[in-house]
């Protein structure tokens, strides 16, 4: 069973018509050199702003988590799986606007997603510990540092390796 969109790939052409309409008017208010740069990095700014949004995901899931009473190891962990998990479901659909062919296709890019995010997750943690554990650098600094590069590699990895668009 397809999982395009719940009526096939017909819907799935009308919501990309509907999410270009939306994209288009929210442009279309913003000065014309503005707007040719939007729409040449359409993906890549709604890449950063549903990036924004994961971030406030992990962000309160966390202080829900803490404030619930669990230590800072089971509060990230929440924070991780809650914002990866968000992550996946607007990259799919809102960045990268793709659509599994059947289950064993959407679960294929559900664990290639979460294998990556594990990837830059550790890279991550080990340029912390490099940087601020043994160059003594600042942490505030290197946090910002490492999440640029964060933010680069997952793009890269779910453009394409996770939602490559088939030939």
């Amino acid at each position: 069973m397809p999982l395009r969109e719940a009526s096939g790939s017909a819907l799935t052409a009308e919501r990309i018509l509907r999410d270009k309409l939306i994209f288009e008017k929210i442009i279309s208010r913003l000065p014309k050199r503005v707007r040719g740069f939007c729409r040449k990095h359409e993906d890549k700014l709604t890449y950063i702003f549903f990036g924004g949004l994961t971030t406030l995901v992990s962000i309160l899931t966390q202080y829900a988590a803490d404030y619930l009473g669990a230590n800072t190891l089971a509060a990230t962990t929440v924070s991780w799986v809650c914002a990866v998990t968000f992550a996946f479901f607007v990259n799919k659909i809102f960045v990268f606007k793709n659509a599994s062919d059947d289950l064993h296709d959407f679960f294929r890019q559900a664990g290639v997603f979460y294998c990556a995010r594990l990837t830059t997750y550790f890279s991550e943690l080990g340029f912390m510990i490099l940087t601020v554990d043994i160059l003594l650098l600042n942490m505030h600094v290197m946090k910002i540092t490492a999440q640029v590069f964060i933010l680069i590699g997952n793009y890269l990895l779910s453009k394409y390796v996770i939602f490559k668009k088939k030939e």
